[in-house]
């Protein structure tokens, strides 16, 4: 059995199967007796024993390295390169005969305009499905995904990945203020009873919970609502989002966008693990999660007093824009306020509201 030994002067390279010798090297130009004697000491070389010298080292390395990989994969399936035995991708770009076949798919479904330059947006949303479906080209993810009947699963799964959109808590800061300031000072005075508010197009839940956390710090003022009878409902086409919402959890990163430290110590409770924190109960139960999609009929989920839809219409055309507003005009109670995004518009597309000016920022109030 060979046996590759290191010392601090090289390598040595013994035989253990023959005895082991002293080696004994005269030096150079060393005249003095110390330097005589201590270079015919008997050198004893120290052993570094390679993985082949272990029965069965190497087979447990390999184990190893492949267990660790499995672990990496499976945290970031869609980063991780693919593995000789795994799926071969042939191609993350979507061509373009497709792209205008899904482009008019994702219309029909969502309502959603991709335009004649979207072909990045598709590429960058369903490259991660690729390994998740073991399907090898973004075309064929399209295919499948585009007879929902056979492959319900990934259909809507695409749908999900395309109609997700950013959030983040408190995001643009003054709907939430004319929340405070202005509408529910307003709805106090009248009386109002439960008061009911609808998030549409909620995604992760940061815009319905970022309401119940406004609603809970106004209780203790003089005209403002109760919490307790406050109802606020989230609606998004999307199951996994909403089964995200309803789960209440949110990690280190989503808790940093928006979130002051203040809210997040008040508002959010530890969990067991470190990098996840759960909405306080007190906020959670004043949220209900739906599924609807804005282009179907909203009867069935009744009359509101505001209604929060914002960084929604603007992936709408014009004319499904139009529908959608005068059906949030049917759900509101009279008086009852819409916010839209802040590069968002009703002008030439619906008459039934009135602007009204919040310093920062306008929502609009039925007439």
């Amino acid at each position: 059995m060979a046996v590759t030994r290191n010392n601090q002067r090289g390598s040595v390279h013994q035989d253990l199967t023959k005895p082991l010798g002293l080696t004994r090297t005269a030096p150079k130009d060393t005249p003095s007796a110390v330097a005589s004697v201590l270079h015919n000491r008997p050198t004893v070389p120290r052993a570094t024993f390679t993985p082949s010298s272990y029965p069965g080292a190497g087979s447990l390395a390999m184990q190893a390295q492949k267990a660790g990989w499995q672990g990496v994969a499976a945290r970031n399936p869609s980063v991780v390169p693919a593995a000789p035995d795994q799926l071969t991708i042939q191609s993350r770009t979507v061509s373009d005969l497709q792209y205008r076949r899904f482009a008019a798919y994702i219309e029909q479904q969502s309502g959603i305009v991709l335009g004649d330059n979207k072909h990045y947006l598709v590429n960058s949303r369903l490259s991660s499905l690729l390994l998740r479906f073991k399907v090898s080209s973004i075309d064929e993810l399209i295919n499948l995904a585009m007879d929902p009947a056979r492959n319900s699963e990934i259909s809507s799964a695409v749908i999900d990945a395309m109609t997700t959109n950013e959030t983040l808590w408190f995001r643009d800061t003054y709907p939430y203020l004319a929340l405070k300031n202005l509408i529910l000072p307003d709805l106090a005075r009248r009386g109002k009873v439960p008061v009911r508010i609808w998030s549409a197009a909620c995604s992760s839940g940061q815009e319905p919970y970022s309401i119940a956390m406004v609603v809970q710090e106004q209780a203790g003022n003089m005209l403002h609502v109760d919490p307790g009878t406050t109802q606020i409902v989230g609606t998004d086409i999307s199951p996994e989002m909403l089964e995200r919402c309803r789960q209440g959890l949110y990690d280190n990163h989503a808790l940093a966008r928006g979130l002051s430290a203040e809210r997040k110590a008040r508002f959010f409770r530890p969990t067991p693990d470190p990098n996840l924190m759960r909405i306080d109960e007190r906020v959670k139960r004043m949220v209900t999660f739906k599924q609807m999609n804005l282009l179907g009929s909203y009867s069935l989920l009744g009359r509101f007093d505001v209604i929060f839809c914002r960084n929604v219409l603007i992936y709408f055309n014009n004319e499904t824009k139009a529908q959608i507003l005068n059906k949030f005009a049917l759900c509101l109670n009279p008086g009852g306020y819409l916010i839209l995004g802040s590069s968002e518009s009703m002008t030439g597309l619906c008459d039934k509201f009135e602007m009204v000016r919040c310093n920062p920022g306008l929502a609009y109030r039925l007439k």
